[in-house]
């Protein structure tokens, strides 16, 4: 029996060792939380107007939803009309990209998309900051530009103006 105490104690010892400096499982020690502020990029409009600064929504009026989409996307193409008719009730953003901006004009012409602010990603770096890996994928931000739901694939738009209701 004596003989089995030190080794506990050592196994104690490090099991101890360990859960102190593991933390309590709220830190993201791999990096792969999004950052809580909407950055600062320059995302050109579809409509030539002046860039848009994506930073402005870090002080914004209402929740803003960031919609990533792509042209040639089959499910986007079946949610821009969803799209369009959120946008009558919350503030959307849709960021196109993962192609070449000179065919998104088509698809906003295709859908009628006229009330979400219509921008184009070529460089991809909103969609890299949010870590959008498939389209359509969305961010639900708040009105200090935190992130407070994410999407991907198709939306349910009761879904999302429920939780943009709630902030």
């Amino acid at each position: 029996m004596q003989r089995l105490i030190a080794p506990l104690v050592v196994v104690a010892a490090v099991v101890i060792a360990l859960v102190l400096t593991m933390g309590g499982g709220e830190e993201d020690p791999a990096g792969t939380a999004p950052d809580p502020a909407v950055p600062q990029i320059s995302i050109p409009r579809l409509d030539g107007g002046d860039a848009y600064q994506l930073a402005s929504l870090n002080e914004a009026k209402a929740p803003t939803l960031l919609w990533f989409w792509a042209p040639w996307c089959p499910v986007c193409n079946a949610e821009a009309p969803n799209i369009e008719a959120l946008a009558r009730d919350l503030e959307v953003v849709a960021i196109g990209g993962r192609d070449e901006v000179a065919n998104g004009p088509a698809f906003v012409s295709q859908h009628g998309l006229k009330t979400p602010t219509v921008l184009f990603d070529e460089a991809m770096t909103s969609w890299e900051h949010y870590r959008i890996v498939g389209q359509p994928g969305a961010v639900l931000l708040d009105r200090d530009g935190v992130e407070r739901a994410r999407w991907s694939g198709p939306m349910d738009n009761a879904e999302v103006l429920a939780a943009a209701n709630a902030l």
